[in-house]
């Protein structure tokens, strides 16, 4: 009786036949989504695990065990403070963004922020990454998602331009590297080439040569064009805040000086004897290497990528291997204490997304 009373309310109701379908609608989609989803990271899960296995074939395990449990223990924790110095400079970086274009912050919201940025890095099995989470507490600090998401675009393109410039610089004070990384000069010539459209792009975004690119007929490059019109838009809310810009860079190379710290202190703790130069030039390209989204957190990638860096040095693949995971383990505890502060905040994973759409 109840179901044939209903009926006759939805037909008589075209929202309400409406609505249906679009839950139906809505339903497929994230069905669809969520099985692309699970072949994605399926697919990376398995990529990971083959770079892993092909790596630890030839190595007992028991080593890789023996030289964590012999590391350093102190070196370790200053190591792990290092963090706390990196989150720092990285709130201030951020501040001094947001204060260009007059929205208000404070420093431990912004940490606070980083740390559920890690945890969503880390932990979230989804679309919703950590910088995603950044534009969402930039769009609430100021109520306007543009400048939100303009500050994030704008705060990771010079953590890449000093990572990219870092490169360029170390290639000549890691000597004992840079001549046994093979098309080096072709390196170099690249890095340089990337340095500087990036710093032009930074301080004249030229937007209409973007729009034509967004105009093409060809769907890939007219995509490729959207984005950059994006990016643009971003920096062009900066355009007359070079000032601001040069500081935030500024704060970027301190940055990146206290990432190649935080690393040679762990190397120490496992007794390398690699100097401090070298990591210079070691640290960055090993986090180019795990940019690329092939693997679950750059797992496998990064192991292998530091075996081979510090195989010049004749540290065996086990102690590389420790290191790796020593690190790696490091961010996963940073990312549990953002899991502890995101459950405070109480931060739904879809106004994120509908924060940013």
């Amino acid at each position: 009786m109840q179901a044939n009373t209903l009926k006759p309310s939805v037909a008589s109701n075209p929202s309400a036949k409406f609505n249906s379908k679009q839950r139906k609608i809505d339903k497929k989609n994230l069905i669809d989504f969520l099985k692309s989803l699970f072949k994605k990271k399926f697919l990376m899960v398995l990529f990971s695990a083959g770079l892993l296995y092909l790596l630890l074939m030839d190595v007992k395990f028991s080593e890789i065990i023996h030289s964590i449990k012999t590391a350093d223990l102190f070196l370790l924790v200053i190591a792990f403070s290092l963090h706390a110095l990196g989150l720092t400079i990285s709130a201030y970086r951020w501040r001094l963004l947001l204060k260009s274009l007059k929205v208000p912050s404070k420093i431990p919201y912004l940490i606070k922020s980083y740390l559920v940025a890690t945890f969503f890095n880390h932990f979230i099995p989804s679309t919703v990454g950590g910088d995603s989470v950044r534009a969402y507490d930039s769009y609430k600090l100021g109520n306007n998602k543009s400048k939100g998401l303009a500050v994030i675009m704008v705060d990771r393109f010079l953590g890449l331009l000093a990572l990219l410039i870092f490169v360029i610089i170390s290639t000549f004070l890691s000597i004992e590297v840079s001549s046994k990384i093979p098309s080096l000069s072709l390196l170099i010539v690249l890095a340089s080439v990337g340095a500087a459209l990036f710093i032009y792009f930074i301080f004249n975004p030229p937007i209409k040569f973007f729009t034509i690119i967004e105009k093409s007929s060809i769907k890939i490059v007219s995509k490729f064009g959207s984005i950059l019109v994006k990016i643009g838009g971003a920096f062009t809310q900066f355009g007359n805040r070079r000032k601001t810009l040069s500081k935030a860079l500024a704060l970027s190379f301190l940055l990146q000086a206290n990432v190649i710290l935080y690393y040679y202190l762990i190397s120490k703790a496992l007794g390398f004897d690699v100097h401090i130069f070298n990591f210079s030039l070691i640290i960055p390209l090993t986090i180019f290497i795990t940019m690329f989204p092939f693997s679950v957190n750059g797992i496998g990638i990064r192991e292998n990528a530091l075996f081979f860096f510090f195989s010049f040095f004749g540290i065996a693949k086990s102690q590389a291997i420790a290191f790796a995971w020593i690190e790696f383990g490091m961010l996963l505890t940073l990312g549990v204490i953002g899991g502890f502060v995101y459950m405070f905040r109480k931060i739904e994973a879809e106004k994120v997304k509908e924060a940013i759409s």
